[in-house]
């Protein structure tokens, strides 16, 4: 009979019936445990979740310096439109900023907060981030959290928060203007200073030689030359100011450093009145016009590259001076942060049932094994160990052996 017995095909009632068996076991350890995990998390303390929705201000962008810029290219429109990146990414990165941090973590006193003894700066920090936390929404707004064990507390930082990334904003844009008002500035001087020598060269010229009209093909060549120099005027003016305000490491930087090397080979080319094809019926070679055409043709050449670049320079420095002088908001509160009335941690029944379930598993193979050892002959030294515990623990809990 025990032969057939050991035979039989398992059950799903022959699981339920060793449950049964053992259910004091199961019964009692697991209400030791929801006790204890009950308890316990009513000793950890509760912190609260105060957030706030900003709006990021719509830029109104350059007016006539931003359309004007369009003519130039597509390097020297960034260069120009407000000092790399955009507004989402500058104010993420004022957020995410040690500086931030801990002008945050002085103003509240968080250190004694987290109860940092060792390292304080550093492990502070971290503790910070992981309770401060910012982040686009659905409708492109940025929420911006804090949690903490007061919900006043939550609330101020956050807000202060928005404080700090307001003043911050407007203090790089601020140094920002300023350096480059400092830097059209000068390339406007500079263009007007030479203007008005070039104007003053021209009437020494004519006033020297009775020169005031030259043929019609040198002055279509000529004509074609000033304009080849102007473009490299300003590419080379979109080169320096893109190294003043973004640094020669800048990948645009060297975009329009070889687009200056490129024109200025191909301006060479074509004063040897040669173009891709060998010959030019356009350009000419200037060292076989006339000495005084070709200083005539000079000095104009000059005169029409500088009144050229006083169109782009004027409207600039007009602009920078503007830009220096508005303090316009970068952000707008959507939803200003408040002391929130619901807690946000702990999930006090999350935990109780994570950890009753995570011991009803351990329980259960607890329960089969100490069934198949106390129905079977130790194998082993091992086993007969596992067996005297539980013969034990089934007289502890008075459960009957089969």
């Amino acid at each position: 009979m025990s032969e057939i017995k050991e035979k039989r095909e398992v059950l799903f009632t022959d699981y339920l019936s060793i449950l049964l068996k053992w259910k004091k076991f199961l019964i009692i350890n697991l209400l030791i445990v929801g006790i204890i995990t009950t308890g316990l998390t009513f000793l950890i303390p509760e912190k609260y979740k105060s957030n706030s929705t900003v709006m990021i201000q719509e830029s109104s962008g350059n007016g006539l310096l931003g359309g004007m810029m369009q003519d130039i290219g597509g390097v020297f429109s960034k260069a120009f439109g407000g000092g790399g990146g955009n507004s989402e990414d500058k104010l993420f990165g004022f957020l995410s900023s040690n500086q931030m941090a801990e002008s945050i973590i002085s103003e509240f006193d968080l250190v004694a907060y987290y109860e940092i003894e060792k390292f304080k700066r550093d492990k502070t920090l971290m503790a910070f981030k992981e309770d401060f936390k910012f982040d686009l929404n659905d409708n492109g707004f940025i929420e911006i959290s804090m949690i903490h064990k007061n919900p006043k507390t939550s609330a101020n930082i956050v807000n202060y928060a928005i404080d700090e990334l307001e003043k911050m904003n407007q203090l790089y844009a601020i140094t920002y203007a300023k350096k480059y008002r400092e830097f059209v500035e000068k390339r406007y001087l500079k263009n007007m200073f030479e203007l008005q020598n070039g104007q003053d060269s021209l009437e020494m010229f004519q006033k020297r030689y009775g020169i005031y009209a030259i043929p019609e093909q040198i002055e279509v060549a000529f004509s074609a030359y000033a304009e080849l120099e102007k473009q490299l005027s300003l590419q080379e003016l979109e080169r320096d100011l893109i190294k003043e305000t973004q640094g020669e490491n800048n990948p645009n930087y060297e975009v329009a450093n070889s687009k200056v090397k490129l024109m200025r080979t191909k301006i060479n080319q074509l004063m040897e009145g040669k173009d891709n094809s060998g010959e030019s019926i356009i350009f000419l070679e200037l060292n076989k016009l006339p000495k005084i055409q070709k200083e005539f043709l000079q000095i104009k050449r000059d005169l029409e590259i500088q009144a050229k670049l006083l169109e782009f320079t004027l409207p600039m420095y007009e602009q920078a001076l503007m830009e220096e002088q508005k303090t316009i908001p970068a952000i707008t509160v959507i939803d200003k942060a408040v002391p929130p009335e619901l807690k946000d941690s702990p999930k006090k029944a999350f935990i109780i049932l994570s950890i009753f379930f995570l011991a009803l598993f351990i329980h259960l193979p607890l329960v089969f094994r100490g069934y198949r050892l106390t129905n079977v002959v130790p194998q082993n030294n091992y086993e007969q160990k596992e067996k005297r515990f539980f013969t034990k623990i089934m007289k502890i809990y008075n459960i009957s052996p089969d």
